[in-house]
């Protein structure tokens, strides 16, 4: 996670997806690029059920933690979080499974 440089997406799009929204307008929070580290998740998310199953709980605990601090988050305390190795998990799991452009 450490070497993964994702696109920052502005606290707006976190906000937003914190409260709810999915899809195309939460779009540049699908920042992780490495088409390496796409595919490779992309593998094991389709060949290995145990990952995806512990994958996708990531995904909706995060969302869970996301929703409780945003509320309370100012914009520089939300901007800090996202960039955590979770954040970054986040990304790239959520990417992968399409979280983003649903």
């Amino acid at each position: 996670m450490d070497d993964l440089r994702p696109e920052r997406a502005r606290a707006e799009f976190w906000r937003a997806f914190a409260q709810g929204a999915r899809g195309p307008q939460i779009a540049p929070l699908g920042g992780i690029r490495d088409r390496s580290c796409l595919a490779i998740t992309a593998g094991r998310m389709r060949a290995d059920p145990e990952f995806r199953a512990s994958a996708h709980l990531f995904l909706r605990e995060f969302d869970q933690a996301l929703s409780q601090v945003e509320p309370d988050a100012d914009d520089t305390q939300l901007s800090a979080l996202t960039d955590t190795r979770s954040a970054r998990a986040f990304m790239l799991i959520g990417r992968v499974s399409g979280v983003f452009s649903r």
